[in-house]
C-alpha cells in the first residue's frame, strides 16, 4: 500500500477484564509507566501518527459489540474512523497492539508495518496473531461486524484469514530485523517461559517481567 495520503494509526487493546491478574493490568506500572502508556509509546516509536485506545471507560473508545474479545476494540476504532470527518475519505492503516505486551519492541512493530505494506494487505506473525497490521478498506468494518455478529465468531486469526492476511514466519521476521540464532538463544535464556521477551503476554502476576 502506498504511503501517500495514508495515515498509520496505532490501536491499544485495553478492554480486557484482567481476571487472572486480579487488578486492572492496564494501569499497572512497568519500569515506571502504566502498561497503557508503555503501549502508546511503543506504537508512536514504531511510526504511528496517532494512537487510539480501546477501553471500556469514559474518555476511551468503548466496545459497540460486547463480549467479542480483542476484535471488539478493532471494530470500535473502525466505527469511529468511518464517522470521523478528519479520516473520512483518507486511507488509514491500523497497527494493533495489546496493552499487556510491555516488552514488545518498536523495531518489530515497524517491520510488521513494512512487510504488510509490501504485501499490500494485512499481516501477522504465525502462531502469534497479535500484534497485527491492518490496512483499512471500505468493506473492512462490514466484514468484521458480520464475523462478530452474524457468525458469532471471536478468533483474531479467523478474521485475519478472511482478509487473506499474510502469515509471516517468525524466523523470517527475525532475519529481517537482523537477529541471528545466537542472539535468539541468549534472549530465550533470559525469559521465564519459552517465548521470546518481546512476545510475553502479561496475564497473571506470575507473568510479570523482570524490570532490570
Amino acid at each position: 500500500m502506498s504511503k501517500v495520503n495514508t495515515k498509520l494509526i496505532g490501536l491499544v487493546l485495553a478492554g480486557g477484564q484482567s481476571r487472572r491478574m486480579g487488578q486492572d493490568k492496564a494501569l499497572m506500572r512497568y519500569k515506571g509507566r502504566t502498561l497503557i502508556d508503555t503501549a502508546c509509546l511503543l506504537l508512536q516509536a514504531a511510526g504511528c501518527e496517532e494512537v487510539l485506545i480501546s477501553r471500556n471507560e469514559p474518555g476511551f473508545l468503548n466496545d459497540i459489540i460486547e463480549d467479542a474479545g480483542p476484535l471488539s476494540g478493532v471494530h470500535a476504532v473502525l466505527d469511529a474512523l468511518s464517522k470521523s470527518v478528519i479520516h473520512n475519505g483518507n486511507r488509514c492503516e491500523l497497527l494493533v497492539l495489546p496493552v499487556d505486551m510491555p516488552q514488545m519492541t518498536p523495531e518489530l512493530l515497524a517491520m510488521l508495518v513494512s512487510l504488510g505494506r509490501k504485501s499490500e494487505g494485512a499481516c501477522y506473525v504465525e502462531h502469534r496473531f497479535l500484534p497485527f497490521y491492518l490496512p483499512v478498506k471500505q468493506d473492512t468494518k462490514a466484514l468484521l461486524a458480520r464475523y462478530l455478529v452474524e457468525q458469532s465468531k471471536r478468533r483474531v486469526v479467523g478474521f485475519l484469514e478472511i482478509l487473506d492476511a499474510v502469515s509471516l514466519k517468525e524466523a523470517d521476521l527475525k532475519k529481517a530485523l537482523g537477529k541471528d540464532e545466537g542472539d535468539n538463544k541468549k534472549r530465550l535464556a533470559n525469559t521465564s517461559n519459552e517465548d521470546d521477551q518481546e512476545w510475553l503476554n502479561v496475564n497473571s502476576p506470575d507473568d510479570w517481567p523482570n524490570e532490570k
